[in-house]
């Protein structure tokens, strides 16, 4: 009897722990614009050694790119929960245009959300650019295989308590 307890419970443990040990992913930021949720967060390169992610989704990460009035728009519904960018007293660069050997961007003043200051970086510079993901894309709407298995092991448990009754 104390076998069939443990298991039972161990049961219910696992079916109630699942939908916790999904791998959902993790978000820096979270803004809405034209109504759509991006996650915006940040990496620390150039546009050299990156040049796939200077691009519009979904084969870049800068929904921006192309759009300085876009570029400014992220920037001011970030402020300043990325931090420092490469200007002291800024945030990262919102870059929207490889011009020559340079990248243009905007970044955004920490200490007052209406001042963006204009960017122009070259393209070998390392610094920390600002990138984004729409959370509706396609890869989040992917199930993990670990309810599934919850769920066949809850099937299972409910069918031996069925044969246990009757």
């Amino acid at each position: 009897m104390n076998n069939r307890l443990n298991s039972a419970l161990l049961t219910v443990s696992a079916i109630v722990a699942l939908p916790l040990l999904s791998v959902a992913p993790s978000f820096a930021l979270t803004v809405t614009v034209g109504s759509v949720d991006y996650d915006v967060t940040f990496f620390n390169g150039s546009y050299n050694s990156n040049s796939s992610l200077f691009q519009n989704p979904p084969a870049g990460v800068l929904p921006w790119w192309g759009n300085d009035m876009l570029a400014i728009i992220f920037a001011q519904h970030v402020y300043d929960k990325l931090g420092l960018g490469p200007t002291p007293g800024n945030g990262p660069v919102f870059a929207y245009e490889l011009s020559g050997t340079d990248i243009l961007g905007v970044s955004q003043d920490l200490g007052d959300l209406l001042i963006q200051y204009p960017e122009t970086i070259s393209d070998t510079s390392a610094v920390k650019y600002a990138i984004a993901t729409p959370l509706n894309s396609s890869l989040a709407s992917v199930p993990a295989p670990l309810p599934v298995f919850g769920a066949a092991a809850a099937f299972a448990w409910s069918r031996q308590l069925r044969k246990r009754i009757a």
